[in-house]
């Protein structure tokens, strides 16, 4: 394969207002992107966009998308606390291009995960053929609320709907919650984990890679929070064979969101 091939499963623009980064914005994600061989990526939206939903935030993510001649997919984000106007604004968002799935984030949110709220989401997404990225998070005695998106507590929806695609953000980040995400990666075809986030744990890739089905690990930068350098070095240094590499890098991202790429 020739030029770019990598696609980035996991990625933000927008100042993410816990922190300051000089870099947030798309031109500057692109850039990025550009120096370092990745096709596309998968922008689950700013901070305010996360929290607070709304066409605004909507409408931002596909004017990057436009303006990025298609390699910013981008995600809608569902909030059960504005249940009916969220599926009016992704239902908005199914009939323009660039929409790769939706996000949803239990802990910002302050809804538990399998709450009933939910589920007109997983029926909106089983219709449309939409993927679905979950926040999820182990348990943090200083984050009390990241109980919410434990991983266990998705497991009635991919039970319910096994025709929703979910990828679990941060594969369930460390301890209790990494441990469910692997099982439910392992018992469940429709859930896949990505590597986004600040989960530095020793020989993470090879760890997981060894514990899960070779489809099911999607490289995700978390960018802006982190520059994609960070978790991609970690996949190119991985001691695990060059075609898992490659499928973690690209073709399980393909697979779990349902990409038509070029090579």
């Amino acid at each position: 394969m020739s030029g770019p091939f990598i696609v980035d499963a996991h990625a933000h623009t927008g100042a993410m207002g816990l922190f300051f980064s000089p870099e947030s914005e798309a031109p500057e994600l692109l850039a990025r992107m550009d120096g370092l061989d990745i096709q596309c990526c998968v922008n689950a939206g700013a901070w305010t966009y996360l929290l607070q939903g709304g066409r605004e935030g909507l409408e931002t993510l596909r004017r990057e998308h436009e303006a990025s001649r298609g390699r910013i997919l981008y995600l809608g984000v569902f909030d059960p606390r504005r249940g009916r106007e969220a599926l009016r604004e992704l239902e908005e968002a199914c009939r323009r291009p660039g929409l790769a799935g939706v996000k949803i984030h239990p802990t910002f949110h302050r809804t538990p995960a399998e709450a009933p709220g939910y589920e007109a989401l997983w029926r909106f997404a089983e219709e449309h053929d939409l993927t679905v990225l979950a926040h999820s998070w182990s348990s943090s005695e200083h984050n009390p609320a990241q109980a919410l998106s434990l991983p266990g507590r998705f497991e009635a929806w991919v039970r319910r709907h096994p025709a929703v695609r979910l990828v679990l953000a941060h594969a369930g980040g460390r301890g209790d919650g990494r441990a469910d995400a692997v099982r439910l990666a392992r018992e469940h075809p429709n859930v896949y984990l990505d590597l986004a986030g600040d989960i530095f744990c020793y020989r993470l890739v090879e760890t997981l890679s060894a514990q899960v089905p070779a489809n099911k690990l999607l490289f995700g930068s978390d960018f802006p929070w982190l520059d994609p350098r960070a978790n991609l070095s970690r996949i190119l240094l991985a001691d695990i064979p060059t075609p898992t590499k490659r499928r973690i890098l690209r073709d399980n991202a393909l697979e779990a969101y349902k990409l038509n790429l070029s090579s």
